[in-house]
């Protein structure tokens, strides 16, 4: 049963109840657990279990649940949705009309803004949920904070990446190096980096669990295939013959990032599916 979050800054009633050596994942309140997940995504503690347990048919209905526009969880599925389908078209453009460069650039600028928007919105989630943290835990230790930063920066970086590419059609060797490789790749490891914890925080201190009944899971789950994708399209779009502006595999690139946008859109279903989660009856 869910039972609405105490608020207050250094909670006492939260006692640390999963602690490992990369931060606490979850929390003992007086009515039940409170996973560094839902603590993040506000929503409250559970009795019992420490996942709200659903079946298919249950993340359909949750998913197909109306949604309120002012919950920041909700934007940020939302962006998470639209920003990788913009990614998705542009990478895809580029690939059946690679002389349409400034189409496709145009095209994983605007998504990347939406990118960022979800990664900003994300963070400021998290930096809400830290003032609900008992003085005992250091903001460091929360694997969920962690897991909202590195992905916000990494936005930000895909944004400089992006508009670089779109606003400068002959760059120099250096700015391109400097403004776009370099940023796409230290995006990608940022991405990589937020996966882990995204991961550590639904497995309570173990990378990979199996838990096909929790929409965090799954969130987790295609969230960091997604993010490997991305970083393989960032290996393949390292220079290979500097001071020329020549990279490894550019269709690779491109291929894998599409696949990675698509990942990042089935992660924005399975985010706005777990807004509901608990506003659905279990089947």
């Amino acid at each position: 049963m869910n039972k609405k979050l105490i608020t207050g800054s250094n909670n006492p009633q939260l006692k640390a109840y999963w602690r490992t050596r990369l931060g606490v994942t979850a929390w003992q309140h007086p009515t039940g657990i409170l996973t560094s997940r839902r603590l993040r995504k506000g929503h409250g503690p559970l009795t019992v279990v420490h996942f709200k347990r659903l079946s298919l048919r249950s993340m359909t209905r949750a998913l197909c649940h109306p949604k309120q526009l002012n919950r920041l969880e909700v934007r940020t599925s939302l962006a998470f949705i639209v920003g990788p389908l913009l990614f998705a078209i542009g990478s895809l453009w580029s690939l059946m009309e690679p002389g349409a460069v400034e189409i496709s650039s145009a095209t994983l600028a605007m998504g990347s803004v939406f990118f960022t928007a979800g990664g900003w919105w994300q963070l400021r989630q998290a930096q809400i949920a830290v003032e609900k943290l008992p003085a005992e835990t250091e903001n460091w230790q929360w694997c969920g904070l962690r897991c909202a930063l590195t992905q916000s920066m990494g936005t930000v970086l895909f944004n400089i990446n992006t508009f670089f590419l779109w606003g400068w059609a002959q760059p120099n060797d250096i700015g391109w190096l400097l403004l776009a490789v370099l940023p796409n790749l230290l995006g990608s490891i940022l991405f990589l980096i937020s996966a882990a914890d995204g991961l550590i925080e639904v497995g309570h201190g173990k990378l990979l669990v199996y838990e096909p009944n929790h929409l965090g899971w799954w969130i987790a789950m295609v969230n960091g295939l997604g993010c490997l994708w991305f970083m393989q399209s960032a290996l393949a779009a390292l220079p290979n013959h500097l001071p020329e502006q020549s990279v490894f595999n550019a269709d690779m690139a491109a291929r894998t990032t599409f696949l990675g946008s698509l990942a990042f859109a089935v992660v924005g279903l399975l985010s706005l599916a777990e807004c509901s989660e608990d506003e659905i009856t279990s089947t």
